[in-house]
């Protein structure tokens, strides 16, 4: 067996895939914003088409698009000549993948998606093929050489072609939107989903919790920050409402603008109608207000308006929720 040295091919291999990445980052144009535009006002579906290992690409993409927003499933191209092409409708966008772009099979379904007058997507590494030359859109995924040192084994023009089909869906997902909540939905029983879909009443602290009447000095206030270290006190009303919060930052700004607090009452330097969640609304989402505020904590109520919890950002995070 000849002798070599693996750790050196190995990154060889890497970095001649990267630079192609970065070489088909900077072929990105136009073609790719029709793409784009086209999938997000379809009324149908995306079916992703390949053969070979292009049928694998097809595949992985019809998966990340649906987990990220957009409807698709893959359709194996021999299969779809037997029968399978039934499933396309004219309201439906169909993504080919042919690294040769003279793909046969492919080219046996032009004429019933012409018929059926469906928007093609070829993403091709011969932006003058066959294929390409009767699609609506190309996109080029084409290298220079392939990994391999023959250049005949698909490995950088499969990552390229991987790069652009996530370049695709993740486009997509930021066009419509998608959240958090969104993922979790398609991915109830992954880790993932798991732990988004957690419920602010499932991670949040519901026992010995910083409050105080709101009528108390601030001194007193003061006191129980520090007692329980969550950096905010949660000032209640004779009936058990929330009606407001003090912070360290509040703490903060009362002393520059004051000096003595010694006589101050909570209720006449607190924060009034406070941020606050339901118990309902998903960990995920509470984070979401978080950062948006620019605030680390968010009060939990129940539906009477009492208190139920206090949520942090350190229990989001230690949650697994970013």
């Amino acid at each position: 067996m000849k002798k070599i040295n693996k750790i050196l091919i190995a990154k060889k291999v890497i970095k001649s895939e990267g630079k192609s990445l970065i070489r088909i980052a900077d072929k990105i144009n136009k073609e790719f914003i029709k793409a784009c535009d086209s999938i997000l006002f379809c009324k149908g579906k995306v079916v992703t088409i390949g053969l070979g290992k292009s049928g694998h690409i097809a595949a992985k993409a019809a998966a990340t698009l649906s987990s990220t927003g957009t409807p698709s499933i893959f359709m194996h191209a021999a299969d779809a000549l037997h029968g399978d092409m039934g499933a396309i409708t004219k309201n439906d966008i169909v993504i080919f993948y042919s690294n040769s772009g003279e793909t046969k099979e492919l080219m046996f379904m032009l004429p019933l998606l012409k018929l059926l007058k469906i928007t093609i997507i070829t993403i091709t590494g011969s932006k003058l093929s066959t294929l390409s030359k009767s699609s609506d859109i190309v996109i080029d995924s084409g290298v220079n050489v392939e990994a391999c040192p023959l250049n005949l084994t698909p490995t950088s023009s499969v990552i390229t072609a991987i790069g652009i089909s996530d370049a695709l869906a993740i486009t997509l997902l930021e066009c419509r939107g998608f959240t958090s909540k969104d993922f979790a939905k398609s991915h109830p029983q992954g880790e993932i989903g798991k732990r988004l879909l957690k419920k602010s009443v499932d991670i949040m602290f519901k026992t010995k919790m910083p409050v105080i009447d709101e009528m108390s000095k601030l001194t007193k206030a003061i006191n129980v920050i520090g007692k329980y270290n969550y950096g905010v006190v949660i000032a209640l009303n004779k009936d058990k409402k929330v009606t407001g919060i003090f912070t360290d930052g509040d703490l903060r700004r009362t002393l520059k603008k004051f000096g003595d607090v010694r006589s101050l009452i909570l209720k006449n330097v607190m924060s009034k109608n406070p941020i606050t969640v339901t118990t309902d609304i998903l960990a995920a989402e509470a984070l979401n207000i978080m950062e948006e505020r620019e605030i680390t904590c968010l009060i939990v109520k129940n539906k009477n308006k009492t208190l139920s919890g206090l949520l942090t950002l350190n229990q989001i995070l230690k949650a697994g929720i970013e």
